[in-house]
């Protein structure tokens, strides 16, 4: 009996120690899933305000965000769109040269956001065959929202 006696103690013992150094574990693991939670909320605030935002410029503009096709034929022309992802027109260079036209653009932005600077510069090219059954002195290039339409009526 006396032996029953020192096994039950030992065992409820080290079920209290098992527990006591759980305890702390978990109350660790609550402290790290609630700032872990914190960070999600604060991220998740800065999407929020990110979108709003977003949505502002959508409203102030809508016909900048439509999307187009960028290749388009109907009976009487070919249409090539190129999305200008907010580059200026001024930045565009349109040739007709050799049965080809010939869209050269650089682009160069500078931002300071809170105190950091930045900077990036993009240059694009793209060329098209003038398909034979269009007239080339009736090409024309123009500006459609965010995008640089280029139209080569059929003959």
């Amino acid at each position: 009996m006396f032996k029953n006696i020192v096994l039950s103690s030992v065992l409820v013992s080290s079920s209290l120690f098992s527990f006591s150094n759980f305890v702390p574990s978990l109350n660790y693991e609550l402290k790290h899933n609630d700032s872990i939670i914190k960070e999600y909320q604060k991220r998740i605030s800065q999407l929020q305000k990110r979108n709003d935002y977003l949505k502002s410029l959508k409203a102030k503009n809508p016909k900048l965000y439509e999307e187009k096709p960028l290749y388009e034929e109907t009976k009487d022309a070919y249409i090539y769109r190129i999305k200008l992802n907010g580059a200026e027109a001024k930045n565009i260079n349109f040739m007709i040269k050799h049965h080809m036209v010939s869209i050269d653009m650089n682009i160069k932005t500078t931002r300071d956001e809170n105190g950091e600077y930045f900077y990036s510069s993009k240059s694009f090219f793209e060329q098209y065959t003038i398909p034979k059954n269009v007239d080339e002195t009736k090409i024309t290039h123009s500006i459609d929202g965010d995008y640089f339409v280029i139209k080569m009526p059929k003959k």
